[in-house]
């Protein structure tokens, strides 16, 4: 939004310093030809019209953009704009030429001036205004395309990462020892395990391509994730998540978004039997899910890396969704709600 204002100011600027140019040398060109008092006085009050138009125009334009948002309110915004615009600039022209008449003159003007004056000024400003406005909502448009052309390239090669980082080769390992010892100690846990490992798997690869899962299936894949999880760490590791059964089927999530902040938990904190890391998952205001973890941060864990999955879960849901993920940190906690989204039919 930052670049495409301030082509637009560039570009406005321009064609104002031009405009400013012009007058200065048909001014100078008047002067030095010993016209006649009211022939200055007319090209001093056509230059102050312009300035006082050009730098009026683009405060209420500033303004209104703090105030009124043309994404939110459209209508209202054109509307408003245009009125206050008309009405400050009709103040300008009528101000200015009363306060120049007089001076040079020394009477006030007629009504009938005033009312060629105010016909003449909306005939010239309306158009004007259109034309702004119109090329601002072609710069927009122009930016909304490019932006959302980004969020979808960026979309597809978060998938390809979440991917990547579900198949890597430290989590295969860490798991293929952990079966190793089963099968030796306790086969029929060994099964158990190699079923949740080859669910989780089975989940990567069936919803890769997928934007958005049921919370449910998400769920359903997380506890297979979490079994694994637990017999690796054991005790140093509890994991609890309350999540209604009605909720879990009517809303959907990114795939992968629950498993990613479980890992970012595991991979960033300390965690021991005699102070286990514990993660909980559960449902706010119908409106989000949050995952909460005690926060412990290792002392090799850098703060850069940590955001990487964070901002990957963010991306998709620019990508998705107007509503972005909401992330709170405090001494005792590290909170992560991610929005939970309707899809219409």
């Amino acid at each position: 939004m930052k670049t495409a204002a301030k082509q637009r100011n560039n570009m406005i600027t321009g064609l104002m310093a031009a405009a400013l140019l012009l007058i200065v040398w048909s001014g100078y060109n008047l002067y030095q030809s010993e016209v006649q008092l009211i022939y200055m006085a007319v090209f001093l009050w056509i230059f102050t019209v312009v300035v006082l138009l050009w730098y009026g125009n683009k405060w209420i334009f500033d303004f209104l953009n703090l105030r009124v948002s043309w994404l939110s309110h459209p209508s209202k915004r054109f509307f408003l704009q245009l009125l206050i615009s008309i009405l400050y600039s009709l103040l300008c022209v009528n101000g200015s030429y009363y306060l120049f008449k007089v001076q040079t003159t020394l009477t006030a003007p007629t009504l009938s001036q005033l009312i060629v004056l105010n016909v003449y000024g909306l005939l010239f400003m309306i158009p004007v205004l259109l034309v702004n406005f119109s090329v601002y909502f072609m710069q927009q448009w122009k930016k909304a395309h490019v932006e959302s052309n980004k969020l979808h390239e960026e979309n597809l090669r978060t998938q390809v990462n979440s991917l990547r980082m579900q198949l890597d080769p430290h989590f295969l390992f860490n798991n293929l020892n952990v079966l190793s010892s089963l099968i030796e100690k306790d086969p029929l846990t060994a099964q158990d395990f190699l079923d949740k490992f080859a669910d989780v798997y089975r989940y990567v690869l069936e919803f890769k391509k997928e934007e958005l899962v049921p919370v449910s299936e998400e769920l359903s894949f997380v506890d297979a994730y979490i079994y694994l999880l637990k017999k690796r760490f054991e005790e140093q590791l509890r994991i609890d998540i309350s999540i209604p059964s009605d909720i879990a089927e009517s809303f959907f999530i990114p795939p992968l978004s629950v498993q990613m902040l479980i890992e970012n938990a595991l991979k960033h904190n300390k965690l021991s039997a005699a102070a286990p890391l514990h993660i909980e998952a559960f449902i706010e205001d119908n409106k989000w899910l949050t995952v909460r973890n005690t926060f412990s941060p290792r002392a090799d864990s850098k703060l850069k890396q940590s955001r990487t999955g964070l901002d990957n879960i963010r991306k998709r849901y620019a990508y998705l969704s107007e509503r972005n993920i909401k992330i709170h940190q405090d001494e005792s906690f590290f909170v992560v709600s991610l929005p939970l989204l309707e899809i219409e039919e």
